[in-house]
């Protein structure tokens, strides 16, 4: 018999002395079904390991760790797992001829002959403890667990609608439905939709030592959203990288790709990043959603004053607007908003784009391919040959690009592009210290709009609260701590964040005649920007205060959004005081009542009054 065998093996490694197997054998013939090993553990005549080591190098058969070894998910489909209960054996990998198994018994010829039997391969084994064997068959053999999980709030009558087009249609729906589908297919195609589910704009896989983290972008902020076993990453990469046609070989650089996505009446992009780590690559899909493209600017958040200031300024035969923001808030979005708005049969727009987010009809789009030759600058200049009316530039990255693009406007095209600064006032010195000279800035603009991405208050759970003092003084205003406002409980519709969507606060930055005297005359910052508030400007922190009083925001959202150091914060303190808080005009001391708005100030300690609603 086999256990003999194995009990003979032990007294003779040493490891046990004969009088232990017996007492053993003795209780095992009491114990019908109990494992002579167990017997041995139960009874601390031995350890799991030390059985297991000694068998290896008694019998010349390697040890496995199955806790660090990378299985092959193809084998263990191959071997059933109520075979693998039975025999306690785990398939490691195979090839054609032959099936790696990590058994606790690599004696036992009637398991090796089942196995010979179910799979039709020859089985070679390996020895590994009954607590290894018996975690993976569980762990590996039950994958679709967290896979079910996932899907838990999709409904089912969705999956049909489900379509990832690849090399050609196929249907998600059908895939998942079907137990013999490859279970990293399923993985991959519940990820997307998980994500698309949850109104996601990004998707992280990242490895980490022992596993793989899964988390998502939520309006901005980042969920952890489960943990997925370590051998999946892998083959779940690959998976990615064929759908986004990457190269699977190399996987020492960074890769991008896209591919498509149907889901239910939606058709998405979405666009794919890889990056080696420590732990192995880690892989980022940004879900784009066309729709976003088709934005009405006069929908995205603007005041009404501020709206009207800027369908003047792109309403304009010839000049530059600039859309500036830090990554990710929203600058794109709301240019191809303005597009739209503007677009007609009768003129001819053209874009320049790093990589094209979305497709625009009846808009000639090119993308930027840098290894190629093909810059922004480059581009530009053939672009301008092509006899276009309107030209989205997608950055003013260099300033061969951004002196092209203002002389441009000065031959009479009208030219939009995005810079990354803090406001609209910092734009024109970027602009300057990017070498464009002060007469062509001044000559050229039309307008900058500043803009950040704020969450909104979910509509669900929204509630009313009194601020404390810390966080009036944080988001540099002086309210009473009476003043109610408003902000989210956290429910299930907005996954206890209390936020549900995001909306814009803008910074419109109308260039008059006044202001543009002053750009060429190259004045200071602070005069500058004393002039356009003059102008009709409202400042971000202000736009974001209406926002916040009228019940769309939070304070908290607001502050980590707009950041204010101690300095910036008084200074803020200070405009705010200067301003009247209902239409943001100039205040003169002295006045007790606004001249614009017939805003009535009211006490020095709470005499920010009660804003409209946006």
């Amino acid at each position: 018999m086999a256990i003999k065998k194995i009990g003979e093996l032990l007294v003779e490694s040493g490891l046990i002395t004969a009088e232990q197997l017996a007492d053993a054998l003795e209780d095992g013939r009491s114990q019908k079904g109990v494992r002579l090993g167990a017997i041995i553990v139960k009874k601390g005549y031995a350890t799991e390991l030390d059985i297991a080591q000694t068998l290896s190098f008694q019998l010349n058969i390697p040890f496995v760790d199955i806790a660090s070894a990378v299985p092959e998910p193809e084998s263990f489909t191959l071997l059933n797992e109520k075979l693998a209960q039975k025999y306690l054996i785990f398939p490691l990998s195979h090839d054609k001829r032959v099936i790696r198994l990590a058994m606790t018994d690599p004696l036992n010829l009637d398991a090796i002959d089942d196995v010979k039997f179910s799979t039709g391969l020859q089985a070679q084994p390996c020895v590994a403890t009954p607590t290894d064997v018996g975690a993976a068959i569980s762990r590996y053999y039950h994958l679709n667990e967290p896979i079910e999980d996932l899907m838990t709030d999709l409904k089912q009558d969705k999956f049909v609608e489900v379509v990832v087009e690849v090399d050609s249609s196929r249907d998600i729906a059908g895939e998942l439905k079907k137990s013999a589908a490859p279970p990293i297919i399923k993985m991959v195609d519940s990820i997307i939709i998980h994500g698309v589910e949850n109104r996601a704009s990004d998707i992280h896989i990242e490895p980490q030592e022992r596993n793989v983290k899964l988390r998502l972008r939520v309006d901005g902020i980042m969920r952890e959203t489960m943990q997925l076993p370590k051998w999946v990453q892998g083959p779940m990469v690959s998976r990615i990288k064929i759908m986004s046609k990457m190269d699977i070989s190399e996987r020492r650089i960074s890769q991008d790709g896209r591919f498509k996505v149907r889901f239910s009446d939606k058709s998405l992009d979405i666009r794919v990043s890889t990056l080696p780590t420590q732990y192995g690559e880690t892989v980022v899909m940004r879900i784009l959603d066309p729709k976003a493209a088709k934005l009405d600017v006069k929908n995205i958040g603007l005041l009404p004053e501020d709206l009207e200031r800027l369908l003047d300024t792109i309403e304009r035969p010839q000049g530059v607007v600039i859309v500036t923001g830090p990554t990710g808030c929203g600058k794109t979005s709301t240019l191809y908003s303005m597009l739209m708005h503007i677009k007609s049969e009768k003129i001819n727009i053209i874009t320049i784009e790093d990589p094209i987010e979305y497709e625009l009809k009846d808009v000639n789009q090119v993308a930027v391919n840098e290894k190629a030759g093909l810059t922004f600058s480059y581009t530009l200049r053939s672009v301008l040959r092509q006899d276009p009316d309107v030209i989205l530039v997608g950055e003013m990255r260099d300033p061969e690009t951004a002196i092209i693009a203002h002389q441009a406007s000065l031959t009479g095209h009208l030219v939009f592009s995005t810079l990354h600064t803090n406001d609209a006032v910092s734009s024109i010195l970027r602009l300057k210290n990017m070498g464009v000279p002060p007469y062509m800035v001044a000559s050229a603009l039309n307008g900058i709009v500043a803009l950040r991405l704020v969450r909104k208050i979910c509509p669900d759970c929204k509630e009313t609260y009194r601020p404390t003092a810390a966080e009036l003084k944080k988001a540099g205003v002086n309210w009473s701590t009476s003043k109610k406002l408003f902000r989210g409980a956290g429910c299930q519709r907005c996954g206890d964040a209390g936020y549900s969507g995001r909306v814009g606060i803008f910074e419109v930055l109308p260039v008059n005649n006044k202001i543009k005297a002053l750009i060429a005359a190259d004045v200071p910052e602070q005069e500058l920007l004393a002039a356009v508030i003059d102008a009709g400007m409202t400042p971000l922190h202000i736009d974001g205060l209406k926002k916040v009083s009228s019940g769309i925001t939070t304070l908290e959202e607001l502050t980590r959004v707009i950041y204010l150091s101690k300095g910036e914060e008084e200074e803020q303190m200070e405009v705010l005081e200067e301003l009247c808080q209902q239409c943001a005009k100039p205040r003169q001391p002295g006045w007790s009542v606004c001249p614009y708005c017939a805003t009535k100030f009211i006490d020095e300690k709470d005499r920010i009054p009660q804003l409209p609603s946006v």
